[in-house]
This record gives structure tokens, C-alpha cells and sequence, in this order.
């Protein structure tokens, strides 16, 4: 496991405007923790919050879902996808309403509509590719792995230029850009979120380590690296969607996600022609 030095965490802590844990996130932790959680305390807590319900309630009912019937109200949401499941929407509406745009270098909406949909395809790939891994942990390491950008975009107004320098500078990682430039990356920033925001360990060091082209250098059959696995596979297929080009870390990670997922190049383009409308044919001119 990879550890962060407690005195980064700390000028973190100072130096950016981190989103604190919010009290319905903190309450519904509570709830949770209980030997037998009560489902109608948990479905009231949420409730209180209109606009978390409703976003809630919106995600539930899309095609994402496939539910035969309407969900109409949190408790139901519960009662189909589960507590777990239900705190993770809670989480991820939570954590994009904890960013100002106004005080914002890039563009929130563009970035959220991005990692809302590799949070989406995780969960379809996850479960289609990884079923034994809980399906709640794909959804969250999809919408939070980035988090740390948005932080990062709150404190230097430069900050778009380096995204874009990223693209064009594919043979560097995103970080050591971000190091080079600012003394901090993205990816630590994000650990630091997703921890103080009581994510699951495991989601929390992938956030850490997404961008490390060796992590599956060595292949162990571990379940950090199927995880690993399903959010590159998801961060490209959605960057030809919406960049119209291979995300910057695939060249680099092709052949052992590939490997990981246990799926062939025919496979990939099915992939690549379900999720992003391109063709096969379209990728390999």
C-alpha cells in the first residue's frame, strides 16, 4: 500500500479548498454503522435534502438502472439497489455540490458530465467483467478519482493550460506535470478527499495511484488491479467519446488492462462501438 506522508496531508489541508464531509454524509455513516441498519432512518436523512433526492431519484430511473418500474421515492431507491448503493448517489450528488463554478478555473460541468459517465460505464463493465467485486466501488472510483482536479482548479487559474499540456505531452504522466508546475498533483489532492470523505480504502489508494503507467507491471490477480483495471478501460473509452482520441495513459496500459479484464482487441472495439457510438474501423485509421 502506498502511503502518503502525513505532512502533505497536512499543507493539503492548508493550502487548498478542500470540500469538508458533509453532516448528511456524516449522519448516514452513522446510520450505517449500526448493527441493523434501520432502512427508514436512512431513507428519511436523505430525504430531508430535495435536491440529493431527486438527483437520486433521476439516476435510478435512467436506462443505467433498467428497472421494469418507476422509483418514486428513497425508500424504494433503497429497497432496489441497497444501502450501500443508495450512499454512494448520496456521495456522488454531494461531492458536485461542494464546488463553486463561479470560483473555478475549468469547466465543472464538462468535468462532472466526463467522470459521471466513466462512473457509469465502470459500473456496466464492472459488473459485466468483475462480478465478484460490489458494484458500488466501480461507481465511486469512477466519479472520485478525479476529484482531485476540480481542488486543483479552485486554487490556480493556470490550471486548464496544464490539463490541455497533458494532452499534448502524452509521454508524460498527468502528475508529474502537475509536480513539476505546482509542487502538488491531482492525485494526492484526491486521496485526501476520498479519505476524509470515508471511501473505502482500497478506492481510496487507486485514486491515489490511477495515473501510475507500472501498476500492473507485474500482475498478481489482485482486486486493486481489476479495479485499476475497469477505470482505465472506462477513462478511455470515454475520452475517444468525448476528445475523439485514446486517453494519454492507455498506449501505456493497453496490453495489461487487456490482460486484466480478459478481453481480446475484437472485444474492445464491440466495447468502443457500444459506449462511444464510434466504429472499430474508426479508431484504427
Amino acid at each position: 500500500m502506498l502511503i502518503v506522508d502525513q505532512s502533505v496531508l497536512d499543507d493539503i489541508s492548508r493550502g487548498f479548498s478542500v470540500p469538508a464531509q458533509p453532516k448528511l454524509l456524516l449522519e448516514l455513516l452513522k446510520l450505517m454503522a449500526e448493527t441493523s441498519p434501520d432502512v427508514n432512518a436512512i431513507s428519511a436523512a436523505i430525504s430531508k435534502d430535495i435536491a440529493v433526492s431527486a438527483a437520486i431519484l433521476k439516476t435510478i430511473n435512467s436506462p443505467l438502472y433498467g428497472l421494469s418500474r418507476t422509483v418514486t421515492d428513497i425508500k424504494m431507491s433503497v429497497n432496489y439497489i441497497g444501502i450501500f448503493g443508495v450512499v454512494m448517489l448520496v456521495t456522488g450528488s454531494l461531492l458536485k455540490k461542494s464546488f463553486d463554478p463561479k470560483n473555478c478555473s475549468i469547466d465543472l460541468e464538462d468535468f462532472w458530465q466526463f467522470t459521471s459517465d466513466i462512473a457509469s460505464v465502470a459500473m456496466i463493465i464492472g459488473q459485466r467483467f468483475k462480478p465478484q467485486i460490489a458494484n458500488d466501488k466501480f461507481f465511486s472510483l469512477g466519479l472520485f478519482h478525479a476529484c482531485g482536479v476540480p481542488v486543483m482548479a479552485m486554487k490556480y487559474d493556470d490550471y486548464q493550460k496544464i490539463l490541455d499540456g497533458g494532452l499534448t505531452t502524452p509521454e508524460l504522466e498527468l502528475t508529474t506535470v502537475e509536480e513539476a508546475h505546482y509542487g502538488f498533483n491531482h492525485t494526492t489532492i484526491g486521496f485526501y478527499v476520498a479519505s476524509s470523505w470515508r471511501l473505502p480504502k482500497d478506492v481510496c489508494q487507486i485514486i491515489l495511484r490511477h495515473h501510475e503507467r507500472s501498476f500492473l507491471t507485474e500482475l498478481n490477480g489482485s482486486e486493486a488491479q481489476d479495479l485499476f483495471a475497469v477505470l482505465k478501460l472506462c477513462e478511455h473509452l470515454m475520452s475517444l467519446k468525448y476528445l475523439e482520441r485514446p486517453s494519454t495513459d492507455w498506449p501505456y496500459v493497453e496490453e495489461k488492462v487487456l490482460t486484466v479484464m480478459a478481453i481480446d482487441n475484437n472485444t474492445l472495439q464491440a466495447l468502443i462501438t457500444e459506449f462511444t457510438c464510434i466504429s472499430a474501423e474508426s479508431t484504427n485509421e
